[in-house]
């Protein structure tokens, strides 16, 4: 997508709109509050700006403009993004031309399981009593079935597929869609007197199904999922966080558990921040996307030794992603569905509350019959294949303290690929609040940006953010008026989310002149301090000296006005 689409669709969508939509937003002044979107929090931190077509966060730091705020509230790409904000404005988008028969198939196959959604769904109010009964006495609310769009499939081979077809679904998508199973008298439907859970991408779109038997005694396993298909792949999906993402990013917190029941209980008794990971190992991909939401991993897995293995497996996979999962340890013949039937919300949170490291689960673990090698071996596999040399040491020195073993012992055991840790600057941006605020003058209109430049350049910055960020202001000037599109020139978000700060808040220009001397005088004290650093090298030469005597002079008559410290 070239930039002039870019802007055009920026330029018609008002970001007060946009957000607005989202969550409330009240009037503050010429800007516009509300809760953090991105954070739990009680005092409204999050500023919206109508002028300048940006949004900041005073608690959590997030800012951008209306393509990052849809990309980060709707977790979706950029490009997904501006899609969205597109198609709000009736903006064409050209579809990309490369593969179009592939993606046309795609869409057929989303067209059968939208199709197929809602029949399920009709069938379920028409002919699913014993689907509504057997829901009923798992006290799963109408509210919930309809919020999850979950339905009925009929005791037939052919209900569904006589149902695409009327609706002029071609014979050979079928057979693509992975719904249909073939046989000598031709397609015959998969699900057959299920009661069926829709699988959501993230974008919200149908693109699978997982069919659960009424009683026991019915024929095939207690449920079906869809196969592999063009529109969907086992393990690259979680159950239900097409509805929950909102609730995972703002608590910042997920829970794993294993089935769909297990997730609606939790869903009925308020853990809104749940997923469920479709009967499958829980996969680097799956991880991958829960973090897109957040980092802390709670897993809620069965308390039999199925579930204790699963949710071992699930934690060492988590780590070697590089985050740090934590179990709750449920009863012994409880899953979350059961306990909650039995128990009250308090007893589930009280549970989680005390969920536990991967070390301190094991350390604690009975139910498996391990030894504490047994353990150990568990440990040095899942740090085998961890590629995070720091977070190994880390897991290693927590397993060790817990086990009573030394970390050494253990990582001589391991091998692990190292990575480059970069090195964090130790002065903070509080020590640079003259440079703040010159940015914040220069901000401000083209004048100011035409007078700080005559005066200093890029050198007279000693903080790498706001040398960036002027460098940034330097090389995109023609949009100095348009910050929402300057935000857009940074690509590290720290440094945007300062931007949108300095951006956001008035300039002190009465203080201007004294900030510009403060920051010279820092200049000139730095290569004072190089310039006699050259003449411990080159003593005799004398033209060193007469520089040294200019320097010294120019700080003698910047210090008459400058009366805070500095760093030299």
């Amino acid at each position: 997508m070239d930039q002039t689409k870019l802007d055009q669709i920026r330029e018609s969508n008002n970001i007060v709109d946009i957000i607005g939509g989202y969550i409330p937003l009240k009037k503050s002044g010429s800007n516009y509050k509300a809760p953090c979107p991105f954070h739990d929090e009680k005092t409204p931190s999050f500023m919206v700006s109508e002028k300048k077509q940006i949004y900041k966060c005073f608690g959590c730091g997030k800012s951008g403009n209306v393509f990052t705020f849809v990309r980060d509230y709707e977790k979706v790409s950029f490009f997904e993004a501006a899609k969205i904000l597109a198609q709000r404005v009736g903006i064409e988008i050209e579809s990309s031309k490369k593969n179009p028969e592939k993606q046309s198939q795609r869409e057929l196959i989303l067209n059968v399981y939208a199709l197929a959604t809602n029949f399920f769904k009709k069938n379920f109010n028409k002919f699913g009593d014993e689907a509504k009964s057997y829901l009923s006495e798992r006290n799963i609310s109408q509210e919930t079935i309809d919020k999850y769009d979950i339905g009925y499939a009929l005791d037939s081979y052919s209900g569904l597929k006589n149902f695409l077809l009327k609706n002029h679904i071609d014979k050979n998508i079928l057979k693509q869609s992975g719904l249909f199973g073939l046989s000598e008298n031709g397609a015959y439907d998969i699900f057959r007197n299920r009661i069926m859970f829709p699988i959501h991408s993230s974008n919200g779109r149908v693109i699978a199904f997982g069919g659960r038997v009424l009683s026991n005694q019915q024929p095939g396993g207690k449920y079906i999922n869809s196969p592999t298909t063009e529109i969907y792949e086992k393990g690259r999906e979680l159950y239900g966080l097409f509805r929950t993402r909102y609730e995972i990013a703002k608590k910042n917190s997920i829970i794993i558990c294993e089935g769909y029941m297990d997730f609606l209980r939790l869903n009925e008794n308020g853990f809104t921040n749940c997923v469920a990971a479709l009967g499958t190992a829980l996969t680097n991909s799956q991880i991958i996307l829960a973090s897109r939401y957040s980092k802390n991993f709670i897993l809620l897995y069965d308390g039999d030794k199925a579930g204790i293995k699963a949710a071992i497996k699930a934690a060492g996979n988590i780590i070697q992603s590089g985050f740090v999962p934590k179990i709750v340890r449920l009863p012994i013949s409880e899953d979350p569905d059961s306990f909650l039937l039995k128990n009250d919300d308090k007893a589930l949170k009280n549970l989680i509350d005390s969920a536990e490291s991967l070390s301190k689960y094991l350390y604690n673990e009975q139910e498996l019959g391990l030894s504490e090698r047994n353990k150990l071996d568990i440990i040095i596999d899942i740090l085998n294949n961890t590629d995070d040399r720091l977070n190994c040491e880390l897991f290693a020195k927590e397993i060790g303290e817990q086990f009573k073993v030394s970390a050494n012992a253990l990582l001589s055991k391991i091998i692990v690929k190292t990575k480059a840790i970069k090195k964090v600057n130790s002065i903070t941006l509080d020590l640079f609040e003259e440079e703040k605020e010159i940015l914040k003058f220069m901000l401000q209109n083209e004048f100011n940006f035409e007078k700080i430049c005559q005066e200093i350049n890029q050198d007279y910055f000693l903080s790498k953010i706001y040398k960036e960020i002027f460098i940034t202001i330097l090389d995109n000037v023609d949009y100095l008026s348009n910050p929402s599109i300057l935000l857009e020139k940074i690509s590290e978000e720290n440094v945007r989310n300062i931007l949108a700060e300095i951006i956001l808040q008035e300039s002190s220009v009465v203080e201007i002149k004294n900030f510009l001397d403060q920051i010279k005088l820092r200049k000139i004290q730095r290569d004072l301090k190089m310039l006699n650093d050259r003449i411990l090298i080159s003593p005799n030469e004398l033209s060193l000296f007469e520089e040294k005597i200019k320097l010294k002079k120019i700080i003698r008559e910047l210090s008459n006005k400058v009366v805070r410290k500095t760093l030299f």
